[in-house]
């Protein structure tokens, strides 16, 4: 026989409907986090250096240095200490190496400049003019591709 607290069985306090809330919350709450995330790692990605930036010679493409052994402004062991190349495919670049500054470029074919021949130095952002007792070197320059740094380095020489 049945008693009257076997059919009635007790109510136990619930928290179904709370955790089920709270596992909802906390899915939504990572999605946001990974939204909010992925949209700061696409806006800090636009703001990328270009690969056209000044930089150091040992870190550049020996294939795209080759244009500057061929015109001889480069030996085949050296490296610059600054390297700025104005196409992709080194055709055209500015360069620091050793004692000289060299450009090579279609309009001013090989040009090469000695640290002591430098009479003057001009800068900004678009361009960097070096100036000498025999001949004048225009290096130009993109946006955020080094200009400053690439004067800075030539002013300390």
């Amino acid at each position: 026989m049945s008693t009257p607290e076997d059919s009635n069985p007790r109510k136990l306090p619930g928290c179904g409907l709370a955790a089920y809330v709270l596992l909802i919350l906390s899915i939504a709450g990572v999605g946001a986090v990974g939204m909010t995330v992925s949209w700061y790692s696409l806006v800090a990605g636009s703001q990328q250096l270009s690969p056209l930036r000044t930089s150091y010679g040992g870190v550049v493409d020996p294939a795209v240095l080759a244009p500057l052994r061929t015109a001889k402004l480069l030996g085949e062991s050296e490296i610059p200490d600054a390297y700025h190349a104005e196409a992709p495919d080194g055709s055209a670049a500015c360069a620091l190496v050793g004692t000289r500054v060299v450009r090579l470029s279609a309009e001013s074919g090989a040009q090469t400049i000695q640290y002591a021949d430098i009479t003057g130095l001009e800068g900004n952002e678009a361009t960097v003019t070096i100036t000498a007792s025999t001949g004048t070197i225009v290096c130009p320059f993109n946006e955020g591709e080094g200009a400053s740094s690439f004067k800075a380095m030539l002013e300390r020489r």
